[in-house]
């Protein structure tokens, strides 16, 4: 493979790992809650493997170009397109960031959702305890055991 058709590839699978996240997001604001996170990290794991391969492959491609083999309308036309390329990489990882930081507000919240639930039961099981621990002694339930 070429490396523009690489660049692309590898584009292309930039755009799925975004679409995970907007998908999980969009998920999210339709249900109130939050989808499962395990699968949502393991699809976009997936995705990140098959980048790494893509930019191993560039790299290996880029090695092995020969410049002295093409025009110079040639190299101008590869050169915009590769520049084209990597402009709507740089976009594509910029909408990237925007959605992550979505998604983590959306996890931090729920995190404080879940420590408000907890902080709460365990006020709660406090005083359970606390008014169980006075309530049998008053009540008088020792002395049907004495008898």
């Amino acid at each position: 493979m070429d490396v523009l058709s690489l660049l692309r590839s590898k584009n292309r699978c930039l755009q799925k790992f975004l679409q995970a996240s907007i998908d999980f997001l969009e998920s999210a604001d339709h249900s109130g809650q939050l989808p499962d996170l395990v699968e949502f990290e393991s699809s976009r794991e997936a995705i990140l493997k098959a980048i790494d391969l893509y930019d191993r492959k560039v790299s290996e491609a880029v090695s092995l170009l020969d410049s002295d083999t093409s025009s110079e309308p040639e190299r101008q036309k590869f050169i915009s397109e590769v520049k084209a390329a990597l402009d709507e990489k740089s976009d594509l990882v910029y909408r990237i960031l925007k959605t992550d930081d979505r998604i983590l507000s959306l996890i931090e919240e729920e995190k404080n959702k879940v420590f408000k639930e907890l902080s709460s039961v365990q006020k709660q099981e406090e005083i359970a305890r606390k008014f169980k621990s006075t309530w049998v002694p008053e009540s008088g339930e020792g002395l049907d055991e004495k008898l």
